[in-house]
C-alpha cells in the first residue's frame, strides 16, 4: 500500500513539473506579426525546439515567418497570409 501511495505521489509531482515547465513564455525581442499572443508562443516554441535560442526575432514577409535568435540557427516557417498562421512547412538551418 505504501508503495502505491509513493508511486501515486511521484506521478503527481512529475505531472505538476511537466505542466509548469510547459507554461514558460518564450522571450520575443521583435515581432512584426499581427498573430494572437498564443499563436506567437506556439510558433516560438516550435522554433526553439528546432534549435533557435532566445530571445527570438520574428519577421513575417510574404507568408514566410523567419525566426532567428541569439545563435546562428534560423527557421523559416511557411504560415501563409491568413489572419491566423497555417503552417505548411518548416526549414531550419
Amino acid at each position: 500500500m505504501n508503495k502505491l501511495i509513493r508511486n501515486g505521489l511521484t506521478l503527481s509531482l512529475g505531472l505538476l513539473v511537466a505542466v509548469s515547465a510547459g507554461a514558460k513564455d518564450i522571450k520575443i525581442a521583435t515581432n512584426n506579426t499581427d498573430y494572437a499572443p498564443e499563436d506567437i508562443q506556439k510558433l516560438a516554441s516550435t522554433a526553439v525546439k528546432m534549435g533557435v535560442k532566445e530571445p527570438l526575432n520574428m519577421n513575417l514577409a510574404a507568408g514566410n515567418l523567419t525566426v532567428s535568435g541569439s545563435n546562428t540557427t534560423n527557421c523559416v516557417i511557411k504560415v501563409g497570409t491568413a489572419k491566423a498562421p497555417q503552417i505548411a512547412g518548416i526549414s531550419c538551418k
